[in-house]
């Protein structure tokens, strides 16, 4: 229940400050027994979505949030949310764009969710040069 009011609450202050918003995909991915462990894969996370698919924008980080900006273009940006529920860490990552390439937000979201369930398996592998 908290969850689902931090990102109706995430999601009126964001709108009220980007009134051109299109677009948002939430996706839960899953929990993770601590807070450190999910700081440190969203991170992971991000880092691998850039070195494949490239992404000149910057890593905002806080102490329960790694925000992922400028994933595609200046239009894509990622926040993967690290609260804890029940005494766990229930993450979520939210993908926003401000264009109308909805579709694009959604291969966005897609791929960060694959990448993620790659590094919590312990999976992921860097993809090779020219491949």
């Amino acid at each position: 229940m908290k969850t689902m009011a931090l990102i109706s609450g995430l999601g009126i202050m964001m709108a009220a400050g980007m009134a051109q918003a299109e677009g948002w995909t939430v996706s839960d991915l899953g929990s993770v027994d601590e807070r450190a462990e999910c700081m440190r894969l969203a991170e992971a996370t991000i880092d691998a979505y850039r070195a494949t698919y490239g992404g000149d924008g910057f890593t905002g980080r806080s102490e329960w949030t790694i925000g992922g900006y400028d994933l595609r273009g200046e239009v894509v940006d990622a926040l993967i949310i690290c609260p804890i529920e029940a005494g766990i860490a229930a993450p979520f990552l939210i993908v926003f764009n401000t264009d109308s390439d909805n579709d694009a937000r959604e291969t966005v979201a897609d791929r960060l969710n694959e990448i993620w369930d790659q590094q919590v398996a312990g999976t992921y592998a860097p993809p090779t040069p020219g491949k």
